[in-house]
């Protein structure tokens, strides 16, 4: 069956981090500001919350609200945070982490997102200008994230 959403980005970085070294550096509000990329602003509506139902603004840095989309958790457990968002865009943004290998030192982590774009004519210029800007961005917030997870002394807390 094929997604009813014509746009697809995906990337992978494995991390020699526990599971529970990631679930904090994707959730925690500094360290997430740490990796994120820079080309956007994640704004949260309900506060720094990632249970069902806690909505999100993202807004592409410099461009204003033209190209804006609410994001609100459709699910959420360990291991995954799934997004589903609407305003340019519209699909799923899911962020999922999984032991790598049956090893409790390394973890996978994966992001893909599925979408289509919704302001009229976009789609003819998205693949060949911004659609590559976002693959290379997106790798460079991959290489980041793990650059964080495996900072063990920055990760360390107090519960």
């Amino acid at each position: 069956m094929q997604s009813p959403f014509p746009h697809l980005l995906e990337e992978f970085v494995v991390v020699t981090a526990p599971m529970e070294r990631v679930e904090r550096v994707i959730t925690d509000e500094a360290l997430m500001k740490r990796w994120m990329s820079p080309a956007v602003q994640f704004t949260p509506l309900d506060g720094w919350q990632f249970e069902r139902g806690a909505r999100w603004r993202l807004r592409l840095t410099g461009v204003g609200p033209l190209l804006e989309a609410g994001y609100v958790v459709v699910e959420r457990r360990p291991g995954l945070v799934l997004w589903a968002f609407d305003g340019f865009w519209e699909g799923f943004d899911a962020w999922q982490w999984l032991p790598w290998q049956e090893r409790s030192d390394q973890t996978l982590i994966h992001n893909r997102v599925e979408y289509r774009l919704r302001v009229p004519g976009l789609d003819l210029i998205w693949p060949l200008t911004v659609a590559p800007l976002m693959k290379l961005d997106a790798q460079a917030q991959m290489v980041r994230l793990r650059q964080v997870c495996e900072q063990r002394e920055a990760v360390q807390f107090q519960p």
